[in-house]
């Protein structure tokens, strides 16, 4: 939770200050975070007793809270309902046929074999970054595209760029960790071992600022098993 000073100072939990500090024109805020799956967390534990305190007497405006039910069953009688809650579901957006200009997706065997940690680190940016594009639905990777080179630098990276077509599936929603790695695996028995895949997830922002962390996960055409990972990391 992020708080001003006079509730933070009202609920009397504990926490700790949150952005730059004296900074001009914004006021302090507090940021208070607590794990309900703590063994602690349980009535008689003085952490817990005065969370009970702080939700009755200052957090008293109604709030929207995210449950995700990652079990294949809910409960019977279900202990949600007494909130009554709204039951959301995601459904999956598909792009068929996207046209884009897309650079070698394999290692080179060299940077491999002479464990050239700065080549491989210089190829994954790019693919990382071109892969990113497409997630966005980017013009900057199209074959055709003709945008003035004083709004965007960007290229296709490599000397000679083919013309693909690609498949995107996107969710977005409130997905529990199983069903993303159940995904995973889906995909990899659905699809050919010559053809590169890629599955990317953002996590909910847990900061004022809006940042996220990341993981995206390439396996590149004919890679014989090896795979390509990224994890992303918010400063906050």
């Amino acid at each position: 939770m992020f708080v001003d000073k006079e509730t933070y100072e009202r609920a009397g939990l504990v926490g700790k200050p949150y952005g730059a500090k004296s900074g001009r024109g914004s006021k302090p805020r507090w940021v208070v975070t607590y794990n309900l799956r703590d063994p602690s967390m349980l009535r008689g534990h003085k952490g817990y007793d005065r969370l009970i305190y702080a939700c009755k007497s200052v957090f008293t405006q109604p709030m929207t809270w995210l449950f995700c039910n990652s079990t294949t069953q809910t409960p019977n009688p279900d202990p949600l309902q007494k909130f009554s809650p709204t039951a959301c579901t995601s459904t999956s957006n598909i792009s068929q046929d996207i046209a884009v200009l897309q650079p070698s997706l394999d290692v080179d065997p060299e940077v491999l074999s002479e464990n050239d940690r700065e080549s491989l680190e210089y190829f994954a940016t790019e693919v990382y970054e071109w892969l990113s594009l497409i997630r966005l639905g980017s013009s900057r990777v199209e074959p055709r595209d003709s945008i003035d080179p004083y709004l965007s630098r960007y290229s296709v990276p490599g000397d000679d760029p083919k013309e693909s077509k690609v498949c995107k599936l996107s969710w977005e929603g409130f997905m529990s960790a199983q069903w993303l790695r159940g995904l995973l695996m889906d995909v990899l028995v659905a699809c050919p071992s010559r053809t590169w895949v890629s599955l990317s997830a953002t996590s909910f922002s847990r900061s004022v600022s809006g940042n996220s962390d990341d993981l995206t996960i390439l396996r590149p055409p004919s890679a014989a098993g090896r795979y390509l990972m990224w994890e992303t990391k918010s400063s906050d």
